[in-house]
């Protein structure tokens, strides 16, 4: 491997992110098939190593000369590594050169999955930086990702025997995960003969050779099962008494498809998603969870919704694992540590985490652990709760496997006893009985039945816990005393109980963590993301007492990431807390780090964790600024600066001014649904036939600026789910629309002078009753139409730009507006001309509007960049989200380096210094962009310009080591080489300015030097 690194070198590869397989090691154990396979497997035997990219696989690698040209084997090598999942390349080393090949289960030959990395022959040092930042052919999709391959098949499998048997859900479950067990292990060449296992002959058959056979009649199933109760001696997927009795030849049909694989491993004669296609001592342990996920979303959904109970892919639980075990390392605890998932599932965390134990524990003892080794770091430091008994299920079955497969010598299978997990590795809360509480069953995990043994034993507390709402549990008064009780004892005695807002359950697992967590130790969930962003029902109060509660030391926004491939099939937003189990103190402040979308890396199902590239929050910031997460979330520490100054003014709201003059506003009326109960003098809903006749505002967003009732059909409903007041109807009337449209980039304001009926997908305020109603609702609709109405919204909603495209009532009510009263004649009259205008020209007039509005705010030409670069790179709607990363323009790179040259000399006169940025021209190829910023002497020289720096590919390599999205290096004295990522949201003006102020208030030296020089 160490010859192969020159050629590795020379393409853009960090020698640190690579790992030879030649020597077996704890970092390798993810590896642990390869790497036993290549023993035996002439084929694996090419593959030499693995380069990284943020700790996951990114190409495997073959020594080209040892393949010889001979496609046929690259071929099933290909096709053997597509049964992991994980890389998505695979490349094939020659003197100088790499060929790098898409790994997918297709039909493809080799020639036809090779990867165009788009990089010309002088530009081969950019061959990493392209296949880590932009994943070229890496796309997922599930014809060729295993995980769905598996997902479909093991699908198929539970609900044939579902369907065509009297089984019940849970054996069918069993069986199949049964068939599986034997799968992996006949596929390992870990069985007996398949004598020992059926007894020889039976009910007088010949004697079978094959192991494929196992679960082929009814009595082979009958003593297949037994000899795995037998050998293992766990709770393997329990049975049922009765099951051997329902047993039928098309149970044994399906059960025998399972066992079949193609012979000798040949798996390179087309492709088709069967099992006989596929190579179990290679599919990751962990597909088991995502099967059960899958099966829980088709065959139970209510019991889905309810439980939440949703699976975490891989890279994720991974990445949580991995950073967690760190922070154990830290501490040097992470050999000995004992780690609790309370809401285990089909156990994907603590798979994750049994192999970053065995790992520890090889590092800590100098020797790979051996079986009883395995046994031991599973009885005693693995802990998992849950209240699914097919989740536990699997996620047993899952951690047998995976002892099996760490297990440096398997042989003979006999001795591969596993006790009983139940009750001292996995634990079913519901299945105790506590008479005192009856009712509390249903809060399993969070119950009184997991007991004070667990309390502050653990040093990691991980999971996904689920993320359900509105669960109207009868015993919620119990879990808000206990939650109550905690925070007793982190924020005193006079705290109030904690609020747990719509009653949501992820929280309430973090509350709980830090009771079965030993003090000081780690912490680490996937939560819903309302609880950073959310704004209303208590959830400020709860977010605060919870930051406060738990010393949180990093928070990874994964909002941007919804509806991606990243985590397929669940569209909340979601995101990552890292936590020390202690109370916060005066010097807490967490890292929020946002990865952003980026088509081509989130289609990978990966994504960009730049801890550079972070804010630094104190929960003190988020008492005096509740929306300070959201703020950073859509914008930056230069939107933070100005929603203070705005606040800080003398303006008044839509609330308040609607409020002094008692007038009336509300959300448009609801019509039936098919949840409507609501009953109204006998009869279902309202009555409104008082509207009848009145123009009717329906659902349209397509409204003008002024409504013509002309336009609109009279209304004709004689009953609504709910009417609402008939004063909010009355005109004249500023209408709003909930959701503004993503062509206008602002939010949609109408005016009418007359009494309509709009629905409530329109929130209105009525102005009847004041003398100045017409040129009071034309001026707010310029306001609230402006620019600046939409970038309050955006950083301050709840709601819009997090999960929803909905501007929330509350927020339009709370924009700080330049009081009416407050304008001078002139004003008024250029707000009559403007409007007058813009209901006559159109769209063009808005931004003359967007700057007068500004200018009645007090900001300045700079604030309006703020604000106009936030919009157009941080707004949710696709046309932003696709600006944001295209690569930046030539004039927008220029502009940045000016803006970034200004902001430096404006400083460096103090100093009677020089500054000058100056970009590096030819880097079209690069996903890097190189500026060079001289100071001094070096402002003179001529040599600098255009000119890459010397050290570009270390440069480089540094960025994908670090993961970052800019990096800044010095070369020299007088010199620093900044590389930003190359995509247009990392070079607005907003972000040269906040650039400057980092290398002023990171490098001052740089600006003082000498005063000749």
């Amino acid at each position: 491997m160490i010859g192969l690194f020159d050629t590795l070198g020379a393409l853009g590869a960090d020698r640190a992110n690579l790992h030879a397989f030649a020597t077996p090691a704890p970092e390798l154990l993810a590896y642990s098939t390869i790497l036993m396979a290549r023993s035996h497997d002439e084929d694996l035997g090419l593959v030499e190593g693995v380069y990284e990219w943020q700790g996951a696989p990114l190409v495997f690698l073959v020594d080209g000369d040892r393949l010889d040209g001979d496609f046929k084997r690259l071929g099933r090598v290909r096709r053997i590594l597509a049964m992991r999942g994980d890389a998505p390349y695979l490349g094939v080393v020659y003197p100088g050169r790499l060929d790098v090949y898409r790994i997918a289960l297709d039909s493809c030959s080799p020639q036809k999955a090779l990867v165009d990395i788009g990089v010309a022959e002088d530009e081969r040092w950019l061959t990493f930086a392209r296949l880590g930042n932009l994943r070229p052919a890496a796309q997922i999709n599930n014809k060729t990702w295993i995980t769905g391959i598996i997902l479909k098949l093991l699908d198929q499998a539970i609900s044939s025997l579902k369907t065509t048997t009297s089984l019940s859900g849970e054996d069918s479950i069993s069986l199949v995960g049964r068939a599986l067990f034997m799968r992996f292990l006949a596929d390992r060449d870990l069985l007996p003969p398949i004598e020992y296992i059926i007894g020889g002959t039976v009910g007088g058959s010949d004697p079978i050779h094959k192991d494929h056979n196992l679960f082929d009649t009814p009595e082979f199933v009958r003593h297949s099962c037994a000899w795995l109760d037998k050998t293992f001696n766990g709770d393997l997927l329990p049975l049922s008494d009765a099951v051997f009795t329902q047993i039928t030849v098309e149970t044994c049909g399906v059960l025998g498809n399972i066992l079949r694989r193609a012979e000798g491993g040949q798996l390179f004669l087309g492709w088709e998603e069967r099992w006989n296609n596929l190579d179990f001592s290679h599919i990751p342990v962990g597909v088991l969870s995502q099967a059960y996920e899958y099966y829980l979303r088709k065959h139970a959904p209510k019991q889905q919704e309810r439980e939440g109970g949703y699976y975490t892919p891989h890279s994720i639980a991974n990445l949580m694992v991995s950073a967690a075990f760190r922070g154990l390392d830290a501490q040097g605890v992470s050999a000995s540590a004992r780690v609790l998932d309370p809401a285990a599932g089909a156990g994907v965390f603590l798979l994750a985490a049994f192999r970053e134990l065995v790992a520890a524990r090889w590092r800590a003892e100098g020797q790979r652990p051996d079986t009883a080794t395995l046994r031991e770091i599973l009885y005693k430091q693995v802990c998992g709760f849950d209240i699914n008994e097919a989740a536990l299920r699997f996620c047993a079955l899952g951690l047998y496997l995976l002892s099996i497969e760490l297990d440096p010598d398997p042989l003979p299978v006999d001795k591969l006893h596993f006790d009983n997990l139940r009750n001292t590795v996995l634990y079913r809360p519901i299945d105790v009985t506590d008479e005192a509480h009856p009712e509390a069953k249903q809060l399993g995990s969070l119950g009184p039945m997991v007991g004070a043994e667990h309390d502050g034993q653990y040093d990691l507390v991980i999971g996904n816990p689920p993320w359900a709402s509105s669960t109207g549990l009868k015993d919620w008064s119990l879990l808000l005393a206990e939650i109550h009780t905690v925070a007793r004892t982190r924020l005193g005695d006079g705290i109030a109980a904690p609020p747990l807002p719509n009653e949501v359950l992820d929280l309430p697992f973090v509350w709980r963590a830090m009771r079965w967590a030993k003090p000081g130790a780690q912490i680490v969930f996937a939560l819903h993301a309302r609880f950073l962003f959310q704004q209303g029902e208590g959830m400020p109060l709860a977010r605060q007492n919870l930051l406060e509660a738990l010393d949180v030391t990093s928070i990874i926004n994964g909002s941007e990431l919804r509806q991606t491939k990243v985590w397929p099939s669940v569209s909340a937003p979601f995101c990552l807390l890292f936590a020390m189990n202690r109370p916060a103190h005066a010097a807490s402040g967490f890292r929020m780090i946002t990865p952003r979308y980026e088509k081509s890396f989130n289609n990978a199902g990966v994504f960009r964790v730049d801890p550079t590239n972070a804010y630094v929050v104190r929960p003190q910031d988020l008492r005096e600024r509740p929306e300070t997460l959201k703020i950073l979330f859509r914008g930056s520490e230069a939107d933070i600066s100005l929603i203070d100054r705005i606040r800080l003014g003398k303006f008044t709201t839509l609330k308040r001014c609607w409020s002094e003059h008692g007038l009336a506003h509300g959300n448009g009326y609801q019509n039936f649904r098919r949840s409507s109960r609501r009953k109204v003098n006998g009869q279902v809903g309202d009555n409104a036939t008082d509207l009848y006749g009145l123009p009717h505002l329906g659902r349209e967003k397509e409204q003008p600026l002024v409504v013509d009732i002309k336009h609109l059909p009279p209304f004709q409903t004689p009953r609504l789910h709910y009417k609402r007041k008939r004063e909010i109807y009355s005109g004249p009337l500023l209408l709003i629309h909930k959701s503004p449209p993503a062509y206008m980039q602002r939010i949609h304001i109408s005016i009418c002078d007359n009494d309509i009926v709009y629905s409530e997908s329109w929130y209105g305020f009525s102005a009847k009753g004041i003398s100045n109603a017409l040129s009071l609702t034309r001026y707010l609709a310029l306001v609230l139409g402006s620019r600046v109405a939409m970038w309050i919204a955006l950083v301050t909603s709840g709601e819009f730009g997090f999960e929803r495209e909905v501007v929330e009532k509350s927020i339009v009510e709370e924009i700080p507006i330049p009081p009416f009263e407050t304008l001078d004649t002139g004003s008024v009259k250029e707000a009559e001309n403007l409007f007058a205008r813009l209901e006559r020209e159109g769209q063009k007039v808005w931004p003359e509007v967007d700057a007068w509005v500004a200018n009645l705010y007090g900001l300045c030409e700079r604030d309006l960049t703020v604000i106009n670069d936030t919009l157009n790179f941080n707004l949710p709607y696709a046309a932003n989200r696709e600006m944001a990363q295209r690569a930046p323009s030539i004039e927008q790179i220029e502009i940045y380096c000016r803006t970034l040259e200004t902001e430096l000399t404006r400083f460096a006169q103090r100093f009677q210094r020089k500054v000058r940025v100056v970009p590096v021209d030819g880097q079209q190829l690069s996903p890097w962009r190189a500026l060079h910023v001289v100071f001094g002497r070096e402002v003179e020289r001529k040599d600098i310009i255009n000119t890459p720096p010397p050290d570009a590919l270390v440069f480089t390599a540094i960025a994908d080591r670090m993961n970052a999205t800019e990096i800044i290096v010095e070369e020299g004295a007088q010199r620093l080489v900044m590389l930003l990522l190359a995509q247009a949201r990392y070079w607005s003006e907003t972000q040269a300015r906040l650039a400057a102020q980092r290398i002023i208030w990171t490098r001052p030296e740089l600006f003082r030097g000498h005063l000749s020089a």
